[in-house]
């Protein structure tokens, strides 16, 4: 029988002298660290996990990796270590990092389970480490399968090769000092059971992917509060972290691993009752424990009023932009471009800059939902992408500048060098699990090609992927008098932007198709590839150029035929 369950943050239950050990963060380090945090994040592979299998072929090559033990000294006078490696218990880490290669050495991490290589692997970043990993096999059957073992204790061997900040080493060896004994922030599933029931103001946090929530459920937290952030967004979506920072928090992922990521950084960043569960949602549902069915949030209603609303698309273009900023309450400006292309060019003066991969992770910078709002980039593209995720969180008046800024600059339009300060405004309450999953999607395709296929890619696509599917988004009379693109045998559809929620049903019915989206030029069909993306389509881009730039590459049409 399945067993109800509360869920929040916390579950392990620490002693009040492990609390006490912990420390409090100093705001001067904070910016150093959430960097590392967020380079490891957002440059991992595999989650920094490595097997036997993988580590065997490695240790073989000619600069194999640094393998450090993090088990204690009674396990390795026990059992033994894997030949080769210096030994470091996981309590003692950040007091010994002079046995440590330089900052890039590739260094592999393991323990008895993998559960200390995690927490090791993910401290070793924070403190300036860029290519650690943590080896996802038990020692026990690196042994059994006759991988290569020494005796007893390795002799430490100082190398000196990095120089850590000392003021975050020292962070995290309080932190370490305080969990890195049993039971290593450990917490089960019969005891995060338990603990719903008994400690109804705890949290309970979910870091898999957002398709792992629809897909699978989530653990059922009854009463207690669920919090959903992706481990790959931890860092971007901090706003969203319990504020009281002696919270009892319980984190969850797939099997244990990424909750231990993040139970590490959270550790680091002052939090002080922070567990993570042990077998993770496979382990949770495997007991028998209650699961529920993840609500996304709904996107319908504000998606078709954005439709029904728009005015030439939601566009504007230079002069008239121009005209808006002269009146006594001028539009506010949102810059989607990356840092680097406003270094190098400056920014329309008196813009915002928020990039668009991180728009979602820092709308408190946004002003109130009904404030008019032009986002431009250097296109008009990702302009067109960050417009219609504003309009699906909320904000009811976001245009999208059709000019390029390169244009604008030599159009003597006024311009600003650098990139402006960022100010929060905390003018908006908007849903924040609607941000998360609008997060998890721009995180992806907010970076390039920003979701841009070229009319020399669909042509050739239409010949190797005949079950592709092909969506026209132009109005009806447009499809009469030009004509359509010919795609072969692939699948194709028509149906107006106009129209795009109202035919829902319509919409391809695998979540995994492929699906290419045009209109006339590339502004709609972008507007229809944000919404696509918003409901779980994984592989949908949208045609440069649009029906037009088919037409003068000279690829085949066809006449359209109503149904």
């Amino acid at each position: 029988m399945k067993k109800k369950l509360h869920v929040v943050l916390s579950l392990l239950i620490l002693t009040s002298m492990l609390v006490a050990a912990m420390p409090v963060f100093a705001d001067s380090h904070m910016g150093e660290m959430k960097a590392a945090y967020s380079t490891m994040l957002g440059s991992m592979v595999g989650y920094n996990t490595v097997k036997a299998d993988g580590l065997m072929v490695e240790m073989a090559e000619d600069a194999p990796p640094f393998l450090l033990d993090v088990r204690t000294t009674p396990e390795l006078e026990e059992n033994g270590h894997i030949e080769g490696a210096a030994h470091i218990q996981l309590a003692d880490l950040a007091k010994n990092l002079d046995l440590l290669p330089s900052f890039d050495t590739p260094i592999v991490a393991y323990c008895g389970s993998g559960w200390r290589a995690t927490i090791a692997m993910t401290a070793l970043h924070a403190m300036g480490w860029t290519d650690v990993r943590a080896l996802k096999t038990t020692f026990a059957d690196w042994v059994a399968a006759g991988n290569p073992v020494a005796e007893g204790v390795p002799e430490a061997v100082a190398l000196n090769a990095a120089e850590p900040n000392a003021a975050i080493v020292a962070e995290i060896d309080a932190v370490l000092s305080a969990y890195g004994v049993k039971p290593y922030g450990v917490a089960t599933a019969d005891g995060l059971n338990t603990a719903l029931v008994d400690n109804p103001e705890m949290i309970v946090m979910d870091v898999r992917r957002t398709s792992e929530w629809t897909g699978k459920g989530v653990i059922d937290s009854g009463d207690v509060e669920l919090v959903s952030i992706p481990l790959e967004r931890f860092i971007a979506q901090m706003a969203l972290w319990p504020a009281d920072k002696d919270a009892q928090i319980v984190i969850y992922c797939g099997s244990g691993h990424r909750s231990t990521m993040a139970m590490e950084i959270m550790w680091s960043m002052g939090y002080t009752n922070v567990s993570s569960l042990k077998g993770g949602f496979g382990g949770w549902a495997d007991a028998g424990y209650a699961t529920a069915e993840y609500a996304a949030p709904e996107l319908d209603a504000a998606y078709a009023a954005m439709l029904e609303n728009m005015a030439g698309y939601n566009t504007v273009k230079a002069d008239g932009l121009m005209v808006e900023m002269a009146e006594d309450t001028p539009p506010f400006l949102l810059d989607v471009r990356t840092t680097p292309e406003l270094v190098e060019n400056g920014h329309i003066e008196g813009a915002v800059h928020i990039p668009l991969a991180d728009l979602a992770a820092n709308l408190d910078q946004l002003p109130a939902f009904d404030t008019p709002i032009v986002a431009y980039c250097g296109s008009g593209w990702r302009a067109t992408i960050a417009m219609t995720a504003l309009h699906s969180l909320g904000w009811t008046d976001v245009r999208a500048l059709k000019t390029t800024f390169a244009d604008w600059v030599a159009a003597g339009n006024p311009v600003a060098e650098g990139v402006p300060e960022a100010v929060a405004l905390d003018a908006a309450e908007f849903d924040p699990m609607a941000a998360i999953f609008k997060d998890a999607t721009l995180g992806k395709y907010g970076v390039k090609p920003y979701g841009v296929i070229t009319a020399d890619a669909l042509n050739t696509a239409l010949v190797e992927t005949p079950d592709m599917f092909v969506l026209d988004v132009r109005r009806a009379e447009e499809l009469e008098e030009k004509g359509v693109v010919d795609v072969g045998e692939a699948a194709f559809a028509h149906i107006p932007l106009e129209e795009l929620i109202a035919q829902i049903a319509n919409w391809p019915a695998e979540k995994e198709a492929k699906v290419v989206i045009y209109c006339g030029s590339g502004h709609r069909s972008t507007m229809a590839l944000e919404i696509l993306w918003s409901y779980g389509y994984t592989d949908v881009s949208s045609l440069k150029g649009g029906f037009g730039g088919w037409v003068e590459a000279e690829y085949p049409l066809a006449e359209y035929v109503a149904p």
